[in-house]
Order: C-alpha cells, then sequence, then structure tokens
C-alpha cells in the first residue's frame, strides 16, 4: 500500500484514523464554558495508550481558537509556575496588555526591565496581576499538564491554582494521568482541592467508530471490520498499531498478529507490566493463565480476602488493565496482555 500510512505509533499525536470520545469531550468543554462552571479542574486519567494525550490535546487546539480563551500547555518537569507566566507573555494577543500595564517579570528572565517599575519579586504575585489582566479583557485561561506525577514543582503549582481559583480568577486546568499518579497527588494535603476534581476515566473506543474507520479504510466488509475493531477491545494504541501493520504490510489480521505483539510489547505493555505492584502481578499472572476468573477463586489462589482483593481489584479496574464488568468475574481488559505476560514469566 501507500506509505501515506494513515494510522500512528507516536503517543499523544493525533492521527488521520481517529474515534472521537465525544462525551468525555463534551463534558469538560461545556463545563469549562458555563456561565458558572461546576469545576475549574478536570483530570483525564486511564492506562498508557488509551488516548488522554490525544484527548487533551483535541480539547486545547480547538480552545486555542476560541478568541475568548487562552491556552497555556506546561511541561510537569519544569518550573510550572515560571512556564505559565513566560507562556501568558509569549501569547501574541496578551503581550500588548501586559507591556501596557508595565509589568516588570525582569526577575525571571520574561520580558523587558521596565525601569519606572521595580521588578515584580514573587512569581506567585506575578501570575496573579497577569490573570487578572487578561480577564479584564474578557478571556478565560486554559492550562494543560500532560501526564502529570507528583514532584515539588507540580505541588507548588496546584496551591498557588488553588489560591487564584480561590479569588475568582477565570483559571481552568486540564491535566491527564495514570489513575496512581493522580492518586498519589490529591492524597497530599496540599493538593486537596484535587479531591474535588472532576474525573474523566478513559475507556475502551466505541466498536462502531473503529469499525467504520477500518471499513473507510481497507474498503473491508462490515464482518471483517467488526472482528479487527473486537480484536483490539477498544484500546486506542492497539486500534492504531494494528491498522499501522495492517496498511504497511498489506496484510490479514492474522498475518497481522506476530507483528502486533511485538510493537505492543515493546512500546507499551513492558511499562505496564513494570509499573504493577508485585501483588498486582500476581493477580494478572493468574488472569494470563485462566482468561477469566471469579473472585473468589483468585481470592482462595493469592491466599487474600474479600475484603484485601476488592481493593486490589479497584484499582486494577481504574488503573484499566482489568476488566470488572461483569458481577463476580475478572479478565484481562487489554488485547493479547495475556500473551506478553505468559512471554514475561517464562
Amino acid at each position: 500500500m501507500s506509505k501515506n500510512n494513515p494510522f500512528c505509533l507516536s503517543f499523544g499525536k493525533e492521527p488521520d484514523r481517529y474515534v472521537e470520545r465525544a462525551d468525555a469531550y463534551s463534558k469538560i468543554a461545556e463545563t469549562f464554558n458555563s456561565i458558572s462552571p461546576s469545576s475549574n479542574c478536570y483530570c483525564i486519567m486511564g492506562v498508557r495508550g488509551i488516548g488522554k494525550t490525544v484527548l487533551l490535546s483535541t480539547i486545547s487546539n480547538d480552545f486555542r481558537e476560541d478568541k475568548d480563551w487562552v491556552v497555556v500547555s506546561l511541561n510537569s518537569g519544569r518550573n510550572l509556575l515560571e512556564m505559565l507566566a513566560a507562556g501568558l507573555y509569549e501569547d501574541a494577543k496578551l503581550q500588548k496588555y501586559f507591556v501596557e500595564a508595565s509589568l516588570n517579570l525582569s526577575k525571571f528572565g520574561i520580558g523587558l526591565n521596565i525601569k519606572k517599575n521595580p521588578p515584580i519579586s514573587d512569581i506567585q504575585i506575578a501570575i496573579e496581576k497577569m490573570v487578572k489582566i487578561v480577564n479584564d479583557k474578557g478571556m478565560r485561561i486554559l492550562i494543560t499538564i500532560d501526564d502529570v506525577t507528583k514532584s515539588k514543582d507540580v505541588i507548588s503549582f496546584a496551591c498557588a491554582f488553588q489560591d487564584l481559583i480561590g479569588r475568582r480568577m477565570q483559571l481552568y486546568l486540564l491535566m491527564t494521568g495514570l489513575y496512581e499518579n493522580i492518586y498519589n497527588l490529591q492524597r497530599d494535603k496540599r493538593c486537596s482541592f484535587l479531591l474535588r476534581a472532576e474525573k474523566v476515566n478513559i475507556g475502551p473506543l466505541s466498536l462502531i467508530g473503529m469499525k467504520n474507520q477500518y471499513m473507510q479504510t481497507f474498503q473491508c466488509s462490515e464482518k471483517e471490520a467488526l472482528k479487527m475493531a473486537a480484536f483490539t477491545k477498544g484500546y486506542s494504541y492497539a486500534f492504531q498499531v494494528l491498522g499501522y501493520i495492517m496498511w504497511d504490510k498489506d496484510c490479514s489480521l492474522e498475518e497481522a498478529i506476530p507483528f502486533f505483539d511485538e510493537k505492543m510489547a515493546g512500546y507499551c505493555y513492558e511499562k505496564v507490566w513494570d509499573d504493577l505492584s508485585e501483588k498486582e502481578k500476581e493477580i494478572i499472572t493468574l488472569l494470563a493463565e485462566k482468561g477469566e476468573m471469579k473472585t473468589r477463586d483468585i481470592i482462595a489462589k493469592t491466599g487474600s480476602t474479600d475484603k484485601v482483593f476488592s481493593v486490589q481489584r479497584d484499582r486494577l479496574v481504574k488503573k484499566g488493565i482489568v476488566d470488572g464488568t461483569s458481577h463476580g468475574i475478572v479478565r484481562l481488559a487489554l488485547p493479547r496482555f495475556e500473551e506478553f505476560v505468559k512471554m514475561t514469566m517464562l
């Protein structure tokens, strides 16, 4: 086939073949755009490769097209407060307002040293002044942070954000992260507002949406497209990987499986496995061997208790690794993850 492969193996990049998450998108966008938002913060959670970054990018790109919004993307590995100040100052439609206000941000290496005003010495005070200027011009600010983890810089930013929204400023935060990273962050008493933040736990893609994309791309029958979609179990990255291989090698689903296993292991599953605790690995290994199990059988095999296993099961479901939709039964949620686990345990 043509070298212009419409599927993408890069994490976070919006591919040509993309199944929209309309419900999650609408929920976040409508909340932030409402006159009296129910929340100034949303956390998008899910397993690696489920599509968190793509959803965040789609929302932030659309908001950038709206003249009433200013979007600043931050990197959780850097000084977030200084990045926010720099991002606001460098925005083309805002810079003139900061210059007119004679904001001296030279202490932080931002803008010019305006000699008639002493430099602002505290970064949070600087941001507060900048946000007020933006809000006074009728604009709201959306801050995005992808793949957030707990760190000193993130804690400092969270404290400042909580203070600013407490002052009724039109400031909004959209973050993505693994369930365990968001959980660890919100447990810190300095980030208590995250307990009240809205959560969007990203689940499987629409089977119909995947089927339609596969039919359109490969000009195959509905039956074959459904088979391909079901194979991926709705896992966003698997949808891309399978499509990429079948396009690149012009092969059938059955012929693509060995290449699928190789790419999923190297690009995704090794990291998913490394992130699990030893107890979680024990449970996952049992599920890989049996396919699916009754909860009482897992409890007996692991020597656990109903209460302890209930917590473990809940965490694995929230991490997106286990499917707990059937009462009393659990199974793996990721396509062919059981094959990866079996190979890992050899």
